[in-house]
């Protein structure tokens, strides 16, 4: 159900007119009247995965004015014990292993954590100075 509930999700964002998006609309609604509880958990998943992608590319994006400034090998290698590969990896999005690397929410929350842990050593450095 949820490959199906994705195809259909890809085709509504590439739908061109509004003809195209009623079709893929019609596709949705027989598939709530196939299973309204399976079609319910596939939306969810989905739903939870497009969230997890935005989260991403929000952190990349926030990231790409800082990532010259700051040592992502120390990053890896301090708060991941990983290699600066690994990171640069779930930063880009690189497939590995025929997917998309990606962070887990607990190593979203490590990173945010390393970065803030960062930003204080830097602003007691200035301070002191």
């Amino acid at each position: 159900m949820k490959n199906r509930i994705d195809e259909l999700k890809k085709s509504f964002c590439e739908a061109k007119s509004d003809k195209d998006r009623d079709i893929v609309d019609a596709k949705m609604q027989e598939l709530i009247n196939e299973d309204i509880d399976q079609f319910a958990d596939a939306m969810i998943k989905s739903a939870k995965e497009t969230v997890d992608r935005a989260t991403e590319l929000v952190l990349k994006q926030r990231m790409k004015d800082v990532i010259p400034a700051i040592s992502l090998v120390y990053i890896a290698k301090t708060y991941f014990n990983k290699s600066d590969t690994w990171l640069y990896q779930r930063i880009n999005g690189n497939v590995v292993n025929g997917k998309p690397a990606c962070f887990t929410n607990q190593e979203i929350e490590k990173l945010k954590f390393a970065l803030s842990d960062i930003s204080k050593k830097l602003g007691s450095l200035s301070i002191s100075l």
